[in-house]
């Protein structure tokens, strides 16, 4: 009943938002802790905030299926607690800016942490959720099963929309069995030598977890059965990494306490230097974190490589005019209204090389 009666005021508060044709629209607001890593002016206290943070906890959790349904407010702290204790996780690594995070802000934001090639992609970890359109309707997509979907996964579309397409209210999500045991090493290695260590860290096969490229250190991070792990470092050698894989992957490392801080998403094992600023480079060459440093140069390279550029702190670039054109279309679809974070909406990289 409380649900209901939460969903109701939700649903309400968008339907009022509808009837004023001079308003500023709404800015979807959960624990509020991703707001520092967003384009745009998304902090701008004349749009009225639709809090959904008390749309929270578990709906249907099913371990022999290895699926979960949670409200949208729900902490992911809270959820990975719950899973931990039947020894699961998470099939998509989520990053987590705050203690708050909640399960809402991570599907909006699609943000993948540091296991996304060595496993599952945030969206690919969606199986269904439940949502208000920019028409105050009430829509489910997608399901609670592990199974193929004929046509437009419309549940996956909400990773990476920035809660420009409608408010979440619930999602269904794929987990995995916790594995035994982890470790990290690292080794000293120069730029020049990246490509020969990205081969090699693949021979590593599904215990590599993890790859982190900064100030000429190399760090690996291995997960799985505790006797594949001891014998995969006793071969690799190299020194006990300290590397914080959570400050990694919750965007918390001082790497990124920065106000000029992008990413570049590229082909993977691409060997990409940035002109300008100074990099930390994941996922075998394919991501690269740049702090300071001019954004249109590096939109710039980024192309020229084939991959496109995230802004998450500094300003803001438009997209290019074939993804805007594909982002109008689709807003229009579930928001023909422009009612949901509109200071979002010309400036999210929703699409823009996915």
């Amino acid at each position: 009943m409380a649900e209901h009666n939460m969903s109701e005021q939700l649903q309400r508060a968008v339907r009022q938002a509808l009837e004023n044709p001079a308003g500023k629209g709404l800015r979807i607001r959960g624990a509020n802790t991703r707001a520092h890593l967003l384009p745009g002016d998304y902090t701008d206290e004349a749009v009225p905030v639709l809090d959904s943070s008390a749309h929270c906890g578990v709906i249907q959790y099913q371990p022999d299926e290895l699926v979960l349904r949670a409200r949208a407010g729900t902490p992911l702290s809270e959820l990975e607690s719950l899973l931990a204790s039947h020894d699961q996780e998470f099939a998509a690594s989520m990053p987590q800016p705050g203690l708050a995070s909640t399960l809402g802000g991570a599907i909006a934001c699609g943000w993948d942490g540091p296991a996304r090639p060595y496993g599952m992609s945030l969206r690919d970890a969606v199986l269904g959720c439940r949502m208000i359109n920019g028409r105050g309707d009430l829509v489910n997509f997608g399901g609670q099963v592990m199974k193929n979907v004929a046509g437009y996964d419309l549940a996956r579309l909400q990773a990476g929309a920035l809660g420009t397409l409608g408010v979440l209210l619930d999602v269904s999500l794929r987990l995995l069995p916790r594995p035994e045991t982890s470790a990290s090493r690292f080794f000293r290695v120069t730029p020049e030598d990246l490509p020969e260590w990205w081969r090699r860290a693949r021979s590593l096969g599904p215990l590599l977890r993890g790859t982190c490229y900064l100030d000429g250190e190399l760090h690996l991070h291995l997960r799985g059965r505790e006797r594949a792990v001891s014998a995969a470092l006793a071969s690799l050698g190299g020194e006990q990494s300290h590397l914080d894989w959570l400050a990694v992957r919750d965007l918390r490392h001082p790497f990124f306490c920065t106000d000029q801080l992008a990413c570049v998403n590229l082909p993977p094992r691409s060997q990409f230097r940035p002109a300008t600023g100074e990099a930390m480079v994941e996922w075998e060459g394919a991501r690269v974190w740049v702090r300071g440093g001019d954004h249109l140069q590096l939109q710039r390279q980024a192309r020229e490589q084939g991959g496109f550029l995230q802004v998450l702190r500094g300003k803001a670039l438009a997209l290019p005019a074939p993804a805007r054109d594909w982002q109008r279309r689709v807003r229009n679809a579930f928001d023909p209204a422009g009612l949901f974070n509109r200071a979002l909406y010309s400036t999210h990289f929703h699409g823009a090389g996915d």
